[in-house]
C-alpha cells in the first residue's frame, strides 16, 4: 500500500499544475539562451530568459481573457521597468529613488488579488536583474530592454499557443487537484473512527485541510465556472467537468453531514469492532477518489477498484447485530447515529460512481446542469481599476503598510550593499523582495525556509563544482534544476529555493567562473537579505492577525446564521432556490476557511501577539461542528424530504436564529454588552414528548408484529431532526460560554 501511495503521489506530481507550470516556465528560459549561446551572445539570450522568467511568474491561472490582458500588461510594465532601471543605474541617489517608487508601486498591485501581486513581482525581479548588469550604457540599456520584452512576448506566444493547443488543460489539473484534497479530507474525517484517537488533535488537522480544499475549489471556480454559465459552452468535456466539479462540493457537504458526537460513538461502539470497520471502508472511498481526481487531472477515464457496495453491506449486517443485543427499541435508538452514518455513506457511494462515470463522459445526455442554477454568481469578480488603487492608499490597508515596509527596507539593502562594497546587491534586494509578505507569520516562515533552502543548495552547487568540471554535467544539472525551482516554487518554498540556488551559482559559473566565491556570497547576502526583511516586518507598522480575528468570526457566524435560516425554511416547507442554498453553503464554507486560515497565521507570530490562542481554537471547532449539524439537516432534507414537518420546527429555528445573532454581537467588544440571550422556549420540551410518544407507538407496532409504517416513517425523520437540533443547541450554549470567558 505504502509503495501504491507513493506511485499516486508521484502521478499526482507529474499530472499537477505545478509540474506543467514548471516545464512551460524552464522550456521558455532554457530555449534563448541556448539558441544566443549556440551565436555566441548567451549574455543577450540571458536577458531574454529573465523577461521569458518574469513574465511566466505573472502568468497565474485564470480565464484566457484574463490571461491574455494579463501577459499584456506585464510585458508593458517589465519593459518600462527594465529602461527605467537600465539608464539611472550608475547614478546612486535617482536609483535609490527609483527603486523606493517602484517597489511601492508594484508592490501595492496586491489590491488587485494574485493576477496583480504576481506582476508587481516580476517586475521587481526585472529591476533586481537589470541592476545586476552592472553599469550599461543608454545603448546597452536599450539592447537589453528589447531583448528583455523579446523574452516577454516569448514567453506569452508559448502560453496562448498551449492554451489553445490544450485549453482544458490547466482546468483539468485544477479540479484534479480538488478532488484529492476533497479525500484528502475525508480521511482526516476517516481517523475519528480509530479508537482511542485524539479527537481535539483530530479536529485541528481537519479544520487545517478545510482551508485547502477551500483554496482548491475557489481555483476552479475561477478557471470553470468562469467560462460558462449553463447555457454556455456545449462541447461534453467543458459539461462533464461543470458536472463533477458540482457534484465534488455536494460531496464535501455529506462528508461534513457524517458528523456526530463522536466522543459518544468512541465510548459506546468502541468495543464493538464497528469504528473499525467504517475506518477501513471510508479509506476505500478515500482511494476511489484519489483515482478519480489523478484521471481528471490527466484527462483520462477511470474505474472503479473497490467494491463500496459489499462494504457497506457488511457494515450494514454489523450494525444489525449490535442492534439486536439491545431489548428495547428506546435502548436500539443508540444505534440511530451508526444507522445515519451509513445512510450517508450509500448516498457518497452514488456519488463517487457518478463521478466515475463522469470521467468516461458516459450518460452525459441524461445529466444536465440546473437551468436555476446560476453559475457566475458563484466566481469572485475582482476589479481592475484606478478605485481600488486609491482606495487603499491609507494606513488602514494593510498593503498599503506592505508597500511602504518593502519600499524602505529595498532601499536600505541597496545602501548597506553599496556602503559595505558588496559586488552583488541585487542578491540583497532578491532576498528581500522574495520574503517580504504582508503578514508577519509568512515573512518569517519564508526567511527560515529560504535561509535553509540556499544553505543546503549552496553547499550542493560548491559540492558538485569541487567533484566535477564536466560542463555538460553541470549543465544537465542546471536544467534539472530550474525545472525543480519552477515546479516547486508555489507549494515546496523550501525544495524549490533549493534548486534555485544550484541554478544561479551555476548560471554565473559559466558567466563569470568563481565558484566558491559565487557560493559564499550567495549565503551571505540572503542572510542580510533575510534580516533586513524580517526587521522590517517587526518594526514598521506591524499587521498582527489578532487585530482582525473579530472580524473574521463574526463573518464566519453570520454565514453559519444565513445556511441555517435556510435549511429550516426548507422544514418549514418554504420554498428554497438551489441558488440560494449552495449560495449560503459556500459562503460558510469560505468564512470557515478564511477564520482558520487567520487563526493558523496567528500561531506563526510572536507568543505576545496571540491573544486568547485556545479560546479563539476552541471556538472555531465549536462553529466547525456547527456547520456539520447544519450540513447534516440540508443533506437529510434533499435526499428524503421532509414528510412530516412540525410546527415546534419553527419555533426552535427563531430561537437558535436569535442566540446566534446574540453571537455575533458578543463577538466585536463594541457591541459585546448589547447581547441578551433569549429565555428558554417550550418547543424543545414538546418536541421531546412527541419523541417519546412516537417511540412509544412504535414499540408497541412492533409487539404487534407490525413492519415499516407511517408510525416508524415519522418517528425516524423526528428523531433525525430532534437530535440535530439538539446538537446545535448544545453548540451555540458552549460557544456563548466561550466567548464570554
Amino acid at each position: 500500500m505504502r509503495i501504491e501511495q507513493r506511485i499516486n503521489d508521484i502521478k499526482s506530481f507529474l499530472y499537477s499544475y505545478h509540474f506543467s507550470n514548471g516545464l512551460r516556465t524552464t522550456i521558455s528560459v532554457v530555449v534563448p539562451s541556448l539558441i544566443f549561446a549556440w551565436f555566441g551572445q548567451l549574455g543577450l539570450g540571458i536577458a531574454m530568459s529573465m523577461g521569458a522568467l518574469c513574465t511566466a511568474l505573472s502568468d497565474v491561472p485564470g480565464t484566457i481573457i484574463h490571461k491574455r490582458n494579463g501577459l499584456i500588461i506585464s510585458s508593458i510594465l517589465i519593459l518600462f521597468t527594465a529602461l527605467g532601471t537600465g539608464f539611472l543605474m550608475q547614478y546612486h541617489l535617482p536609483m535609490a529613488l527609483w527603486i523606493l517608487g517602484c517597489c511601492f508601486v508594484f508592490a501595492m498591485l496586491l489590491v488587485y488579488g494574485n493576477r496583480g501581486g504576481n506582476i508587481g513581482t516580476a517586475c521587481l525581479l526585472i529591476l533586481v536583474s537589470i541592476l545586476g548588469e552592472g553599469h550599461l550604457t543608454p545603448q546597452q540599456t536599450l539592447l537589453h530592454s528589447s531583448m528583455v520584452l523579446l523574452g516577454s512576448i516569448w514567453y506569452a506566444m508559448l502560453a496562448l499557443l498551449l492554451w489553445q493547443i490544450r485549453p482544458y488543460l490547466n482546468v483539468q489539473q485544477a479540479l484534479g487537484d480538488c478532488i484529492i484534497q476533497t479525500a484528502r479530507y475525508l480521511e482526516l474525517r476517516a481517523n475519528f473512527y480509530t479508537p482511542g484517537v485524539d479527537i481535539n488533535e483530530q479536529y485541528k488537522a481537519v479544520l487545517e485541510q478545510q482551508v485547502i480544499v477551500n483554496e482548491k475549489q475557489e481555483n476552479v471556480r475561477e478557471l470553470l465556472l468562469k467560462r460558462r454559465s449553463a447555457q454556455q459552452g456545449t462541447t461534453s468535456i467543458n459539461k462533464s467537468m461543470v458536472l463533477i466539479f458540482l457534484d465534488i462540493v455536494d460531496l464535501q457537504e455529506q462528508i461534513m453531514a457524517t458528523q456526530t458526537d463522536y466522543y459518544s460513538l468512541q465510548q459506546h461502539f468502541k468495543d464493538d469492532g464497528i469504528l473499525e470497520k467504517f475506518h477501513a471502508l471510508i479509506i476505500e472511498f478515500t482511494e476511489e477518489l484519489k483515482t478519480i481526481g489523478l484521471a481528471v487531472a490527466a484527462g483520462q477515464r477511470s474505474l472503479p477498484k473497490a467494491n463500496l457496495k459489499l462494504g457497506m453491506e457488511k457494515i450494514k449486517q454489523a450494525i444489525a447485530d449490535i442492534t439486536l443485543q439491545f431489548p428495547t427499541l428506546r435502548e436500539r435508538t443508540r444505534t440511530m447515529p451508526l444507522t445515519n452514518i451509513l445512510q450517508n455513506l450509500q448516498d457518497m457511494a452514488q456519488r463517487i460512481y457518478n463521478l466515475h462515470r463522469l470521467t468516461r463522459l458516459e450518460r452525459l445526455k441524461d445529466e444536465t446542469i440546473d437551468p436555476k442554477l446560476e453559475l457566475s454568481k458563484f466566481t469572485t469578480r475582482q476589479k481592475y481599476d484606478l478605485e481600488t488603487f486609491r482606495d487603499n492608499l491609507t494606513f488602514k490597508s494593510h498593503i498599503f503598510r506592505h508597500a511602504i515596509r518593502v519600499s524602505l527596507a529595498t532601499v536600505t539593502g541597496y545602501v548597506l550593499g553599496l556602503a559595505l562594497n558588496l559586488d552583488r546587491v541585487y542578491w540583497i534586494l532578491l532576498t528581500i523582495i522574495v520574503i517580504l509578505k504582508p503578514g508577519f507569520g509568512l515573512t518569517r516562515s519564508r526567511s527560515i525556509q529560504r535561509l535553509i533552502g540556499t544553505v543546503t543548495g549552496a553547499l550542493f552547487a560548491a559540492g558538485l563544482l569541487y567533484l566535477t568540471h564536466n560542463d555538460t554535467i553541470i549543465f544537465i544539472t542546471m536544467l534539472i534544476c530550474i525545472l525543480g525551482a519552477y515546479s516547486f516554487m508555489s507549494f515546496r518554498y523550501t525544495l524549490s529555493v533549493f534548486f534555485v540556488t544550484p541554478f544561479i551559482i551555476f548560471l554565473l559559473h559559466f558567466l563569470h567562473p568563481a565558484d566558491l566565491y559565487n557560493a559564499t556570497q550567495r549565503v551571505l547576502d540572503t542572510f542580510i537579505g533575510g534580516g533586513l526583511a524580517f526587521f522590517a516586518n517587526i518594526l514598521l507598522w506591524p499587521t498582527w492577525e489578532h487585530n482582525f480575528l473579530p472580524d473574521y468570526m463574526k463573518k464566519m457566524i453570520d454565514a453559519n446564521r444565513k445556511y441555517f435560516e435556510l435549511i429550516m425554511r426548507i422544514y418549514a416547507k418554504e420554498t428554497v432556490t438551489v441558488t440560494d442554498f449552495k449560495l449560503a453553503r459556500k459562503d460558510t464554507y469560505v468564512a470557515t476557511a478564511n477564520m482558520m486560515a487567520a487563526f493558523q497565521r496567528m500561531l506563526s507570530e510572536p507568543k505576545s501577539k496571540q491573544k486568547n490562542a485556545s479560546g479563539v481554537y476552541h471556538f472555531v471547532v465549536l462553529n466547525h461542528t456547527l456547520t456539520s449539524h447544519i450540513a447534516a439537516l440540508a443533506a437529510y432534507s434533499m435526499h428524503h424530504g421532509v414528510q412530516f414537518p412540525k410546527p415546534e420546527y419553527q419555533e426552535i429555528s427563531s430561537y437558535l436564529l436569535h442566540y446566534i445573532d446574540q453571537l455575533s454581537l458578543m463577538v466585536d467588544p463594541a457591541t459585546k454588552d448589547q447581547a441578551k440571550p433569549e429565555a428558554p422556549v417550550r418547543a424543545f420540551e414538546n418536541l421531546d414528548e412527541y419523541l417519546n410518544n412516537l417511540v412509544h407507538l412504535r414499540q408497541q407496532e412492533i409487539n404487534e408484529g407490525k413492519g415499516a409504517t407511517p408510525t416508524r416513517d415519522e418517528m425516524l425523520e423526528t428523531k433525525q431532526v430532534h437530535d440535530q437540533l439538539q446538537a446545535i443547541l448544545s453548540l451555540v450554549k458552549d460557544m456563548g460560554k466561550a466567548l464570554s470567558a
